[in-house]
């Protein structure tokens, strides 16, 4: 198996998992034409058709190099990996409790702290400045719902 083969055929199966999960939401008649489940068929249809040419790319290369996973020469890669996911998923089961902008600065400052190790300050002023300008976008100019947590009474808007 080479690298385009694997990532191809990942991407066919992430992709029809997509599609299956796009197919379960529900569809409304009122509102717009378009409906709620254009967006998740069109990146589903382009992660398949994305894996499917790389799967027809590496079945028309005349010189295949095997692939590695590279387990044991990337060591430190994959941990930094397992730690986004472990960081990631305690970032989704917190952020109602914690609310968005202390989730979000938290879980900047861990993602920014493997990226730009030793960097401190620069790590929480870019966690701050995402975390706020994020919510400001989202919150008071798209007037989009974002858990508050812990500072819904004290947020003035």
């Amino acid at each position: 198996m080479t690298k385009d083969m694997t990532a191809g055929i990942l991407s066919v199966v992430l992709g029809a998992g997509y599609l299956a999960s796009a197919f379960k939401i529900p569809l409304f008649e009122a509102g717009d034409e378009v409906g709620p489940r254009m967006f998740p068929f069109m990146i589903s249809a382009l992660v398949i058709c994305c894996g499917l040419a790389l799967i027809l790319k590496d079945i028309r290369e005349r010189e295949r190099k095997p692939f590695s996973w590279g387990f044991a020469s990337e060591r430190g890669v994959w941990i930094r990996i397992v730690f986004t996911i472990a960081v990631g998923i305690i970032y989704g089961l917190v952020l109602d409790w914690l609310g968005y902008v202390i989730a979000t600065f938290f879980f900047m400052i861990f993602v920014a702290s493997i990226i730009n190790i030793g960097r401190h300050l620069q790590n929480i002023i870019i966690a701050a400045a995402f975390s706020i300008s994020t919510f400001v976008a989202f919150a008071l100019i798209l007037k989009l719902s974002l858990p508050r947590g812990i500072l819904g009474d004290i947020l003035p808007f």
